[in-house]
């Protein structure tokens, strides 16, 4: 059965083209635009990874990652952060914060596809 990745961005076009680019990989893809969608998706459709934007206009990313660390069924969900912030504090905090990953935009697809896979042991 294929993956189901929840991708939490709030740019369509990324959005778009996250879905384009993962579901021609075989993955299922479900995408939220923001922090309270991305919770309600998170708990309906329980993803095998999240792909999470770190600006997002309701919440950070970084307090998203917290918020589903805390939920029991999720604190081994892998989570890869996307971000246009390229300073290392950020890494350091994305760490502290449960995510597993740190991509910097723009998203280097094929990049992003070997960490889904790595972070998934396929």
């Amino acid at each position: 059965m294929p993956a189901k990745i929840l991708v939490i961005d709030d740019d369509y076009n990324i959005a778009k083209k996250s879905r384009e680019e993962l579901s021609k990989a075989g993955y299922i893809v479900t995408i939220a635009y923001n922090a309270a969608e991305g919770m309600e998706k998170l708990k309906n459709e329980k993803p095998d990874c999240i792909l999470l934007d770190l600006v997002l206009p309701d919440e950070s990313g970084f307090k998203v990652a917290q918020n589903i660390r805390l939920l029991p069924e999720f604190t081994d969900t892998p989570i890869i952060a996307t971000s246009l912030k390229h300073e290392e504090i950020d890494k350091h905090i994305a760490a502290k914060s449960g995510i597993t990953v740190y991509l910097e935009k723009p998203i280097d697809y094929a990049r992003l596809l070997f960490d889904i896979n790595d972070v998934l042991k396929r």
